[in-house]
């Protein structure tokens, strides 16, 4: 059963470039409404555009998920600009890569208040209402780090293994008043997150690909939950590969 995402309000952070941009962008066309955050003002400003021209109703808030108090303000304002929230696609995240000797406590430190202290403080702000209304989608998106690590990702893959267990606990807690807590796990995907292209393998997905797989899980309903999905580069060789 799908479900009709026209005319919902759909929360997503990290929408000024990769991943987030393209959610942002196809779930304009399905006619969701749509509160795009992140901390470029002008990436916003832009995307809002493009998401209004293809004839979703859409709102920008530019703020850093770091800072707690911005992101209960910006829940409010969503409330009173769009409504009620049914869906929150958790996408911001940054990353540093390196040895483990050469990340130092403050690269681990950003890491973790953005991946995972920003997430639940966003999360908190919307979910009560949520609740109350007896319905809403949460959509982590972690990473293939997050199931399995690889050398110099130990501060990355860290903090999307504590979303899976997050996310796990979450989905049990809140299921049965209604709510669903999703995982998207996606492998290599052709953006500059963080600047670091140099990671890109000749195979890597495309945002939209990424955007597609999370309308898919955000359309996803009935008896049906998509709990966690691993979204993987098809090889040049037919091989699926992190």
């Amino acid at each position: 059963m799908r479900v009709s995402l026209d005319g919902q309000v759909v929360v997503i952070t990290g929408a000024s470039r990769g991943i987030g941009r393209a959610t942002a962008l196809e779930l304009g066309r399905a006619h969701a409404r749509v509160a795009i955050l992140g901390r470029d003002e002008a990436a916003l400003a832009e995307l809002e555009g493009e998401v209004r021209a293809l004839g979703a109703e859409v709102r920008r808030y530019a703020g850093d998920l770091r800072d707690h108090a911005r992101s209960a303000e910006i829940a409010e304002q969503v409330r009173r600009d769009l409504g009620p929230v049914d869906a929150l696609v958790n996408n911001a995240a940054v990353g540093r890569y390196g040895a483990f000797l050469e990340l130092g406590v403050e690269d681990w430190r950003q890491m973790l208040e953005v991946n995972v202290l920003g997430l639940v403080a966003i999360t908190q702000a919307f979910l009560p209402d949520m609740l109350a209304r007896g319905r809403g989608h949460i959509l982590n998106v972690s990473s293939v780090q997050g199931v399995r690590a690889t050398a110099t990702s130990s501060a990355y893959s860290a903090t999307k293994f504590a979303l899976m267990g997050l996310s796990e606990s979450l989905a049990q807690e809140v299921g049965p008043q209604g709510i669903r807590v999703s995982v998207l796990c996606p492998g290599s995907v052709e953006t500059d997150f963080d600047g670091f292209p140099g990671r890109l393998k000749p195979s890597a997905m495309l945002p939209e690909e990424v955007a597609d797989a999370i309308r898919d899980m955000l359309e996803t309903g009935g008896r049906a939950h998509v709990s966690q999905v691993m979204l993987l580069p098809f090889g040049r060789r037919g091989d699926a590969s992190y």
